[in-house]
């Protein structure tokens, strides 16, 4: 791998027509081998830089013909790259479509297809990476509701990691909502369901997502009653009522009972 011109290598990335589809998963391999097994980020990024890489990445995320197996390196070669540095979140927000092509992956995902699946998983990881420093470009692609939408209907046949990573997303794009989104409405319902999640960590993140919310609207001066529109109200009761019946059986568990020597 050491050998491989890096020139060629692009040349390669950028071919996409025919039997070149072939030569660009070769170079899509070694480029996430030179990235994964370099022992010199600096000499690494020398060779293969993200200025011109990078958006030959995307580009290829662009190409509507583009099959989901080329497609999955592609997304593992960028969480590589965002992986040694998040700078390179300005390159991928710089080529035009390219996020919102990512987060469209998500919306037609098959989980009967393995291919598809994987291709998901590793956009996840990819938008999640992103959003560490671009959550506001992420937001504006549409990526809130297209990451809601996977954790709803596909949250179950996923990794663990990647439901966490996709509750991660969303928990940070909903930091960028405001009253007025005509997506609000939307926003609310899907996290709703999500209170009553079998996983502690997205109930718990969509919990968090709504103290966010009220927060906006708190802040507009605006009353927050839409928020509790599906629901939202009973499950905070609820969880009141168990954190006092637990601090409750805690507290009768640690006080000495009084022994009786018979009736």
């Amino acid at each position: 791998m050491a050998d491989v011109d890096p020139e060629t290598l692009l040349e390669w990335l950028q071919m996409g027509q025919g039997d070149e589809r072939d030569m660009q998963l070769i170079a899509l391999e070694q480029l996430c081998m030179l990235l994964l097994m370099s022992d010199n980020v600096d000499r690494c990024f020398e060779s293969c830089p993200p200025r011109t890489f990078l958006p030959a990445l995307c580009r290829i995320f662009l190409d509507e013909c583009a099959p989901d197996n080329v497609l999955e390196v592609t997304a593992r070669a960028i969480t590589y790259y965002l992986d040694v540095s998040a700078e390179c979140t300005r390159r991928i927000v710089a080529v035009e479509g390219a996020i919102k092509a990512l987060c469209n992956r998500l919306v037609v995902a098959e989980m009967s297809s393995r291919t598809s699946k994987d291709l998901a998983e590793q956009c996840i990881k990819v938008l999640e990476l992103i959003c560490t420093r671009e959550s506001g470009a992420v937001f504006e692609a549409g990526g809130l509701n297209c990451a809601l939408t996977f954790v709803r209907e596909h949250g179950s046949q996923v990794h663990k990691d990647t439901l966490h990573s996709s509750m991660t997303v969303v928990s940070r794009l909903c930091g960028k909502m405001e009253p007025q989104d005509a997506s609000l409405e939307t926003c609310i319902e899907s996290l709703s369901t999500l209170l009553d999640h079998d996983d502690s960590f997205v109930a718990d993140g969509a919990l968090r997502c709504f103290a966010s919310l009220a927060d906006r609207y708190t802040r507009r001066s605006l009353d927050p009653a839409p928020l509790a529109r599906h629901g939202l109200i009973k499950d905070l009761l609820s969880r009141l009522q168990r954190a006092g019946e637990g601090a409750h059986n805690a507290s009768t568990a640690s006080t000495p009972g009084k022994k009786f020597s018979g009736w």
